[in-house]
């Protein structure tokens, strides 16, 4: 398959996938920083970090949806920008999530549980912003395509660290409270993992109708 084409081009929207997938990206890496770090005032200020990359990619996302009301030409289908921008934009809000719920629980951020699916999520935004590169470019479709692919192959990976991390929740004798609310976590980390699965599903539907 060669390049496609996506005319008219209006780079507002382009822009603003662009900075809402470095947002994602940027939330990525202090939530790592966060669940591997146990001095307080590292994560503490991480954690605000997050609630202010939260906020940044809220207004964003704001921004696209009345652009959307307000623009007769997109430069493709409205749902499939409304669509790939709020998964993009679940991303920090669903990390910001994770963080509260440790910090009001007290969980320690120095066990290497919650690191193996913050790592997958860091990977995620790497291809991620990549392949949003390709898509603003319009780059030769086989690379967005072999994106959409790893992305998809890390989704799968983080299925089977969440079945690892669940099977040893079982199996290590934890206290029932200890094992709930790790649970809790795991499942909202895994969200996180699936939103960018998601956002990659709506990249690849856009190429193959507009290929």
């Amino acid at each position: 398959m060669g390049a496609f084409s996506i005319l008219p081009r209006r780079d507002n929207f382009y822009t603003d996938m662009s900075a809402l997938s470095a947002q994602a990206g940027i939330c990525a890496k202090l939530l790592k920083s966060y669940v591997e770090s146990a001095d307080t005032a590292a994560r503490q200020k991480n954690r605000q970090e997050i609630v202010n990359c939260r906020a940044q990619s809220k207004a964003i996302m704001n921004g696209v949806t009345d652009a959307l009301g307000r623009s007769f030409i997109t430069p493709f289908d409205r749902e499939d920008i409304q669509n790939f921008s709020h998964n993009l934009y679940r991303i920090p809000k669903m990390i910001e999530k994770v963080t509260q719920r440790m910090e009001l629980h007290g969980l320690s951020g120095a066990k290497d549980d919650f690191a193996r699916q913050a790592k997958l999520i860091v990977d995620e935004s790497n291809l991620m912003e990549e392949l949003v590169s390709n898509l603003v470019h319009k780059s030769n479709t086989k690379k967005i395509m072999e994106n959409v692919k790893l992305l998809h192959e890390l989704e799968q990976k983080g299925d089977d660290v969440l079945q690892e991390l669940l099977a040893s929740l079982f199996t290590e004798g934890r206290d029932v409270k200890d094992l709930l609310l790790r649970k809790d976590i795991y499942d909202m980390l895994e969200k996180v993992i699936d939103c960018y699965r998601n956002a990659a599903a709506v990249v690849l539907q856009i190429v193959l109708k507009y290929s």
